[in-house]
């Protein structure tokens, strides 16, 4: 009996030493698992700005493009051609109808013009002869003339059918350039452009149209 109270005795105190050393040795396992794990840290991610969505209905605008620079091709410009202005006035016949000879006065206008102002193209070197020839054929007017091979120079004896000498012994055709009376023949004046020719009859040697003197002159 006793001694199965010694060995009841001797197990209960081996318990009590068992549930003594148990929490110790949990212990000591705990410490040593936390003293050898690394312990992580966990950073804040960085945060990327939101791109904000256009609405559905509402259109892309296209980049805008850089105007391309325009180039001016410059212009030609074609050169005129030269030009000269001719007219055939008797408004001195107008004047002297009771002067003039039988029949003629009906080819005398009432204001006295046979060709009104006209431009005419010029050809270099041609003369006021040539011009008055041309206009008169284009405009289907009469016109006859004389040549004098001394002078080599042409005389305008008539146009439109009224000639020297119908209105009396002084009266004949006279020609006019720029307001002057050259005092030679219209064969030998050679015309410019932009020249002013007119045609005029006069029945006082030039007197009654300011082309007194010249006459002479242009009879050559």
């Amino acid at each position: 009996m006793k001694r199965m109270l010694r060995l009841m005795a001797l197990c209960m105190a081996a318990c009590v030493l068992l549930c003594a050393c148990a929490p110790q040795q949990d212990a000591g396992k705990a410490a040593q698992s936390g003293g050898g794990a690394q312990q992580s840290v966990r950073l804040p991610e960085e945060q990327t700005p939101e791109t904000p969505e256009q609405p559905a209905d509402q259109p892309e605008t296209p980049d805008p493009e850089t105007p391309k620079p325009q180039t001016q091709t410059p212009q030609t410009q074609t050169p005129q051609t030269p030009q000269v202005t001719l007219s055939i006035r008797c408004d001195t016949l107008a004047d002297n109808l009771d002067e003039l000879e039988e029949g003629k006065a009906g080819l005398v206008p009432q204001d006295g013009v046979i060709l009104a102002e006209t431009a005419l193209a010029l050809t270099e070197g041609e003369t006021v002869f040539d011009v008055l020839k041309r206009a008169v054929r284009d405009a289907g007017i009469h016109m006859e003339h004389s040549s004098t091979p001394l002078y080599a120079s042409a005389y305008i004896e008539g146009i439109a059918n009224l000639y020297e000498f119908d209105c009396g012994p002084l009266s004949g055709w006279m020609y006019r350039v720029n307001g002057e009376f050259p005092n030679y023949g219209c064969s030998k004046y050679e015309l410019k452009d932009g020249d002013v020719i007119e045609w005029l009859y006069t029945c006082d040697l030039g007197a009654d149209i300011g082309g007194e003197g010249a006459y002479s002159g242009q009879r050559e």
